[in-house]
């Protein structure tokens, strides 16, 4: 294991990353935090054979520059990262890369333990009372033992069934999004979540972290111990994040339902689905839409057929069943989704996956568009859940720009409904 601590060991290794393929893993200086909250303290770099490590922060070794780590990254050599989502945030470089997460969830269908492996040399500091910046108190060679052995135990082979999706498209979208951060009212987070102080910049804002390893890959979205998927409407939890000019909203209208009529081929009225079915189950909007969702989620009751779009759901169901079991795997527009990931599966299981996974690889697609659209722009992307789309944009925001993001997010006939709130609460 060598140690990069000159300009001439930087350019003795250039011509190995350019011609052979390396492994990446880098260490940032408070791992407990967000990459956009702390930073790197130094990269491991496993090429040809050998071990390298590089420093930015760490004090056991002279510290190179990110100039120096950018030049030696922009090699023609092909690059696995371990955890790439938030590589992209530390190093800005269009350089295409792989990644290791993707790689060992798709491959053992488990998300890799980053802090187990490290907890044996880590334990000892947190006994003493430390709890952060723990990889500068550690020795770096100590730090590269373990890394190595990381890197021995898990190699890297085939690629694995979907991971183009994932490694080109959906991890760096949910790492440009992640990159915004949230701007929060201090006091009023602090109250509401006692281990927030810690993941507070400066500017008040706070960082999410998506992970798209579920089965479906439809992303959670935890960090800091707040979970951003599922923040409560009405304790006031929304209360804590404000805007830098006023919050938009972007919901899709029944979405579900209409991703449905395009699965089957039925065309959905272009006004209020939800009362469209209401109306024909003869009941009021609001207990027609629970017995909408009961009907699509849990499955169609025979007295519910004779209405067109649900005996038209209910075959495509069954066909959707049949057709999966004789494959071996649910087939969305860019993956492969082996039954036996699904515990348990049954004919309304498999359709209810096949319906996240469509609406993430949608999402994914249109969030592509978005960040493309806004960059450079003075709209922030604050939040990505499911079905809607916050975000942070100037009192006096051009129109035509929040017009041309509607048009965006309703591409292929999904109309959404926009509401507007200085704070998420209030949305």
């Amino acid at each position: 294991m060598q140690v990069i601590e000159t300009l001439s060991e930087v350019q003795n290794l250039i011509p190995l990353l350019n011609t052979q393929t390396s492994y990446w893993f880098p260490m940032w200086v408070d791992m407990g935090k967000h990459p956009m909250n702390t930073q790197l303290s130094f990269v491991f770099i496993r090429v040809d054979g050998k071990d390298y490590i590089i420093t930015l922060k760490h004090t056991d070794a002279s510290p190179l520059t990110k100039v120096d780590l950018e030049t030696i990254w922009d090699t023609d050599g092909a690059k696995w990262v371990f955890g790439k989502k938030k590589w992209l945030q530390t190093i800005k470089s269009k350089r295409e890369c792989n990644d290791f997460d993707t790689y060992h969830y798709l491959s053992k269908h488990s998300v890799f333990d980053y802090e187990k492996p490290f907890q044996p040399i880590i334990n000892s500091l947190t006994l003493l009372g430390y709890h952060s910046d723990v990889v500068q108190s550690l020795p770096l060679l100590k730090l590269g033992g373990v890394i190595e052995q990381i890197m021995d135990e898990n190699p890297i082979s085939e690629l694995p069934t979907n991971f183009d999706w994932y490694n080109n498209i959906c991890i760096p979208v949910l790492s440009r999004i992640e990159e915004y951060g949230v701007r929060v009212d201090r006091e009023k987070i602090i109250d509401r979540w006692s281990q927030s102080p810690k993941h507070i910049t400066a500017s008040n804002t706070i960082y999410t972290e998506y992970n798209p390893y579920t089965t479906t890959g439809r992303p959670s979205n935890r960090h800091g111990g707040i979970n951003f998927s599922a923040l409560n409407k009405s304790d006031g939890s929304r209360d804590c994040f404000v805007s830098d000019g006023i919050f938009l909203q972007m919901d899709y209208d029944a979405y579900h339902p209409r991703i449905i009529g395009k699965l089957i081929g039925f065309e959905l009225p272009k006004t209020s689905v939800h009362q469209w079915l209401a109306d024909q189950y003869g009941c009021e909007l609001g207990e027609g839409k629970g017995i909408t969702f009961r009907l699509l989620y849990g499955g169609i009751d025979d007295d519910f057929r004779q209405i067109p779009f649900l005996n038209g759901v209910a075959d495509y169901i069954i066909g959707l069943w049949d057709k999966s079991v004789k494959q071996g795997y649910l087939q969305t527009q860019y993956r492969k989704i082996p039954l036996n990931l699904i515990e348990d599966p049954n004919p309304q299981k498999v359709f209810n996956y096949l319906l996240q996974a469509i609406e993430t690889e949608m999402n994914i697609d249109k969030l592509r568009r978005i960040l493309d659209y806004i960059e450079g722009s003075d709209i922030r992307f604050t939040l990505y859940t499911y079905d809607s789309f916050l975000f942070d944009v100037p009192m006096d925001v051009d129109k035509n720009k929040i017009k041309d993001l509607k048009e965006i997010i309703e591409v292929g006939g999904f109309p959404i409904k926009a509401s507007w709130g200085l704070d998420y609460g209030k949305v």
